[in-house]
C-alpha cells in the first residue's frame, strides 16, 4: 500500500523517462489531490536515429513534447536544466541544481531512477541522475551548510523529504496499482512522438510492461518502486 503525498518531485534524466517509469503513479496521485513537479535533467538532444535531425532542433521538439505529456497528467510545473544528452556528471553543479529544486518545491516525496543494477545496464544519464537525486535528498537538501547561497540569495530554506521512490529497480518492494490510469500513462507517452518508431504498437507495449509488473503483485497494471523512508526531524538541531 502507498500513501498519497501532498507534493512530489520527479527527477528524471530525459524527457519521457518520467512517464515511462512512473506516469501512472503520478496520474493517480494528481487525481487524488497531490501536486506533482518535474525536474528534467537533460534536453534529450541525442535521442534520435535520424541523421538529418539537428541536435538543437530535437531539443526544442522534446521540450514541447514533454510539456504536452505533463499537461496530459496534470503536472503542476516543469523545470528544465537543459544539460546536453549524455553529459550528466555527479558533480557540484548538478547536485546544486537538484537541491535547488527540492528546496523550491518542498516535496514530501522525491521520485527518481534507481541507479543500482547488478543484472543489467542502463543509460549513464539514468544512473547519474538517480545517484545525485538520492544524495540530494539524503545528505544535502536539508542541511543549511550545503549551498548556503541558495538560502542567503534565493530564500530557499533547507527541506527534509519524507521518502524516496526509486523506479526501474530490479527489486521493487512497493507496487502501485495504476489500472485506472493506464490510459493516461499511454496517452502521455504518446506525446513524445519523436521517440516513437512504431506508433500503432507503442500503447500495446506500455500496457504489456505494466501488466507484467502488475503480475508480481496480483494487480492488473502496476508500477514498481524501491522505497526509502525518512523520519521527520529537525536535522540541523542536536
Amino acid at each position: 500500500m502507498e500513501g498519497v503525498p501532498q507534493r512530489a518531485l520527479l527527477v528524471t534524466p530525459h524527457p519521457d523517462d518520467a512517464e515511462s517509469g512512473c506516469g501512472g503513479t503520478a496520474a493517480k496521485w494528481i487525481a487524488a489531490g497531490a501536486e506533482v513537479y518535474y525536474l528534467i535533467c537533460t534536453n534529450g538532444d541525442k535521442g534520435s536515429g535520424d541523421f538529418t535531425m539537428a541536435s538543437d532542433r530535437l531539443a526544442a521538439i522534446r521540450v514541447e513534447e514533454q510539456m504536452d505529456a505533463a499537461h496530459v497528467l496534470g503536472v503542476k510545473d516543469v523545470m528544465f536544466l537543459h544539460h546536453p544528452d549524455g553529459t550528466l556528471e555527479d558533480d557540484h553543479q548538478l547536485r546544486s541544481e537538484v537541491v535547488r529544486a527540492i528546496r523550491k518545491y518542498r516535496p514530501d516525496t522525491v521520485m527518481c531512477m534507481d541507479p543500482y543494477r547488478s543484472r543489467g545496464h542502463t543509460h549513464r544519464d539514468h544512473r547519474v541522475s538517480g545517484q545525485v537525486a538520492i544524495d540530494a535528498v539524503c545528505s544535502f537538501a536539508w542541511r543549511p551548510g550545503y549551498f548556503p547561497e541558495q538560502i542567503r540569495d534565493e530564500n530557499l530554506q533547507p527541506h527534509l523529504v519524507n521518502e524516496l521512490y526509486l523506479w526501474g529497480s530490479e527489486d521493487p518492494d512497493l507496487f502501485v496499482d495504476i489500472s485506472e490510469h493506464i490510459d493516461m500513462k499511454v496517452n502521455a507517452l504518446k506525446r513524445h512522438a519523436s521517440q516513437i518508431n512504431d506508433p500503432s504498437g507503442r500503447g500495446d507495449r506500455i500496457r504489456a510492461r505494466s501488466r507484467s509488473v502488475g503480475e508480481r503483485a496480483g494487480l492488473p497494471y502496476a508500477e514498481g518502486f524501491r522505497v526509502l523512508h525518512f523520519e521527520p526531524q529537525l536535522p540541523w538541531g542536536d
